[in-house]
C-alpha cells in the first residue's frame, strides 16, 4: 500500500494549469505527506531563447507553481521545489527518486501519438516500465466527489508474485476511494482457451460457458472483502487493451488503478504493457503499481 510520505510531482512547462502537481497537493493534503515540485530545465532552452526562438513573454510556469504551492502551504502542506538541469524529463525524475525516499510520482498524461510512441517512448512510458514506483498520471479532468475508482485485475494468474499485486491494487484502490469519497468498480478481462485449434482434445474439455463462469468466481472472490454489489464487478471478454478503457469510459471513472511492469521480454519489450499501451486511450487519470520486487 502506498505510504503517502513523499509525494514527487513533475512541474508542466507548457501548462498555466499544473494539473500533476494540483492533484499531488490535494492528495497531500488529505494524507499529510509532503510534495517537492520538480522543474526540469532543459539545456537547449536558454540556447533557443539566446537565439530569439523562445520569446521574453513567454509562459513562465514558476509564476503559477508558486501561487499553487502558497495556497496549499497555507494549508499546512509541507512543499519544496526542486530543480534540475536534464534534456529529459524522465531522467531527471528517475535521478530524482533514486536520490531520495519517495512514494509516489505523478505527472501529466500529456496523450501522444500512438504510432509515434511506438517509435519514440513518451515520457510516461518510460516512467511506466523503468520506475519502482507507483506512477500517476493525470489530465484536466477533476476528481468528483462521490465518483468512481475502476481497477483492473488479472486473475486467471495464480502464483504468488501475482497474487500480491493483485491484493495491492485492491489495498490501494480502498485507501484511495476512502481519500476520495469514490466507490469501487473491478474489471477482469479474460480470453477463452480455443480448443478447436487443438490436435488432441483434452481429456477435460470447458465450455466457454464454464470458463466464463470460472472468472467470474475469481472476480467474486477478490471483491469479497469489499461488499461490492454485482453491478460494481465487470466480467468481459477480450483484451484488456481494448475493454479497459471502454469500460473506464463507460464508468465515467475519476480513476483507473492497474498493474503495470508485471511482464518482461522481447514480446513485452516490442509491444509494452498493458498500462503503457492504453494510457493514451484514456480520458480518467491513472495510478499504475508496480510488483513489490523480494
Amino acid at each position: 500500500m502506498i505510504a503517502y510520505h513523499h509525494t514527487l510531482a513533475l512541474v508542466d512547462n507548457s501548462s498555466a494549469a499544473q494539473f500533476a502537481l494540483n492533484k499531488a497537493l490535494q492528495l497531500a493534503r488529505k494524507t499529510k505527506a509532503k510534495v517537492t515540485a520538480l522543474k526540469v530545465n532543459k539545456p537547449y532552452n536558454h540556447f533557443l531563447n539566446r537565439l530569439g526562438l523562445i520569446p521574453d513573454n513567454a509562459l513562465d510556469p514558476m509564476l503559477f507553481v508558486n501561487k499553487l504551492v502558497n495556497k496549499y502551504q497555507r494549508l499546512g502542506v509541507e512543499v519544496e521545489i526542486k530543480q534540475s538541469q536534464n534534456s529529459k524529463d524522465y531522467i531527471a525524475i528517475l535521478n530524482e527518486t533514486s536520490a531520495s525516499n519517495y512514494d509516489l510520482v505523478v505527472i501529466n498524461n500529456q496523450h501522444h501519438n500512438a504510432i509515434i510512441n511506438e517509435f519514440v517512448p513518451s515520457c510516461e512510458s518510460h516512467l511506466l516500465r523503468d520506475s519502482e514506483l507507483p506512477i500517476l498520471l493525470v489530465g484536466n479532468k477533476s476528481w468528483q466527489k462521490q465518483g468512481h475508482i475502476l481497477t483492473a485485475l488479472e486473475t486467471a494468474e495464480s502464483n504468488v508474485a501475482h497474487r500480491e499485486l493483485n491484493q495491492d491494487l485492491l489495498d490501494d484502490t480502498c485507501q484511495l476511494a476512502s481519500l476520495l469519497d469514490n466507490d469501487i468498480h473491478l474489471l477482469n478481462c479474460y480470453q477463452l482457451e480455443n480448443w478447436s485449434m487443438s490436435l488432441q482434445r483434452k481429456q477435460h474439455f470447458i465450455s466457454d460457458e464454464q470458463q466464463r463462469s470460472q472468472h467470474w468466481g475469481h472476480l467474486l472472490d477478490s471483491a469479497k472483502a469489499y461488499q461490492l454489489a454485482n453491478d460494481h464487478l465487470h466480467l468481459e471478454q477480450g483484451l484488456p487493451d481494448h475493454i479497459i478503457p471502454v469500460i473506464a469510459n463507460k464508468c465515467n471513472a475519476n480513476l483507473l488503478v492497474i498493474g503495470a511492469g508485471e511482464h518482461h521480454g522481447f514480446v513485452s519489450d516490442l509491444k509494452g504493457h498493458t498500462a503503457s499501451v492504453i494510457i493514451d486511450q484514456l480520458k480518467c487519470d491513472i495510478l499504475a503499481i508496480k510488483p513489490v520486487t523480494h
